[in-house]
């Protein structure tokens, strides 16, 4: 059966830029869909064949363990990320499967998901295929490793993808709830995310991974700055928390956009981080409409500002500061309310000035916490 003209044109342009005209039509749609799977859940750069399974596949099409938000393919360098201090390490194994026929069949879905059970229990894991068994290393090192994992267990995500339409079936959508039921039971995993893709998300999930970043943001109150040296525009603005995250944060299925935060030379710290904990704690209390005033809002740096009345347009955008902000607000994106949050827009192309602003907005002098003891009532009243 002839492949949907759509994701068939979209799949020679992949070929194309790649340069995987030698393979054939099976093994090209395969690494197709494990970029555009992977590209909307990391933003680094990898090898596509270090994802992609070979012939003893197993029942799965592409895997990827990504740690920080780094692709990791070796036992190696998974030991070497865990010998740090750092004791919050972000986990998530993902695994895809894809066909190219427009159906979504029961059966393939099964072999996946036993597939996945294997690769997470057996022991030994006698699967053939290299990229198989190096991410089996790898996780193996990750489960010893779980006091230093962020929530005590990585994270597994699982995508099953046909160039068909996905109309919700009763028999999968239960056999997808019953899969999460079962790796819930393992025990092993933090957070479980099984879902269907069909043709046109996986053409959205496609175009997102080039066409860059841009986004609409409707402003509460905004104010221009002055004419600044190297800066063709800039403004203060206040927006809705839910709006920044909806429309900045997201991708299309659902993701953080890790790639608006390629620039920021601090990873997500996580919520258990004092500072995090702080700016999460005043979301989710009654001091959550002080939050613009207590927090110091995020930094938005973009080669193409645009503002037409009260909405703001961005194209290419990059956040250089409040990374942690912003990816608290995205953990507690379903209790924002009418939170308000303060952002600064800066438009430039030059790349000087950039990295000048990428390194201003991070250099902050760093105040114990017992400094902000003399703030108290009590010491006050003492003095």
């Amino acid at each position: 059966m002839e492949m949907h003209r759509i994701v068939k044109a979209h799949l020679e342009s992949f070929v194309k830029s790649n340069g995987l005209e030698a393979e054939d039509e099976a093994k090209q749609f395969e690494k197709f869909v494990n970029f555009s799977v992977i590209s909307s859940l990391c933003s680094s750069p990898y090898d596509i064949d270090d994802i992609t399974t070979g012939g003893g596949d197993d029942g799965t099409d592409g895997i990827a363990i990504i740690i920080d938000e780094e692709i990791v393919v070796s036992k190696e360098d998974s030991e070497s990320i865990f010998s740090g201090i750092r004791r919050n390490h972000d986990v998530e194994i993902v695994f895809i499967q894809s066909k190219r026929s427009e159906g979504f069949d029961l059966g393939d879905f099964l072999k996946f998901k036993e597939s996945i059970l294997r690769f997470s229990t057996q022991t030994p894991y006698l699967v053939t295929d290299d990229v198989m068994k190096d991410a089996r290393d790898i996780f193996d090192v990750v489960l010893n490793e779980v006091p230093k994992v962020r929530n005590g267990k990585p994270a597994i995500t699982a995508r099953f993808v046909t160039t068909g339409i996905y109309r919700h079936p009763e028999a999968l959508e239960t056999a997808a709830k019953d899969f999460c039921t079962q790796l819930d039971d393992l025990g092993l995993f933090s957070k479980v995310d099984i879902r269907f893709i069909d043709r046109n998300e996986l053409t959205n999930l496609w175009v997102d991974s080039y066409s860059g970043s841009s986004a609409s943001l409707n402003l509460f109150s905004t104010a221009a700055l002055p004419s600044i040296s190297g800066i063709d525009e800039a403004y203060l603005a206040v927006v809705k928390a839910s709006d920044f995250v909806k429309n900045l944060l997201l991708t299309t299925d659902g993701n953080l956009r890790t790639q608006v935060f390629e620039e920021n030379v601090r990873s997500f710290l996580g919520l258990e981080n004092p500072v995090n904990s702080s700016i999460s704690s005043t979301i989710n209390s009654d001091a959550s409409t002080r939050f613009p005033v207590l927090n110091n809002g995020i930094t938005i740096v973009s080669p193409d500002v645009r503002l037409q009345g009260n909405t703001l347009h961005l194209t290419n955008f990059q956040i250089v500061n409040g990374c942690q902000t912003s990816n608290v607000l995205f953990e507690n994106k379903d209790n924002l309310d009418d939170i308000m949050v303060n952002i600064k827009v800066v438009e430039t192309q030059n790349e000087d000035v950039f990295s000048e602003l990428v390194r201003a907005t991070n250099s902050q002098s760093k105040v114990e916490d017992n400094q902000f003891l003399s703030l108290k009532p009590i010491i006050k009243r003492v003095e």
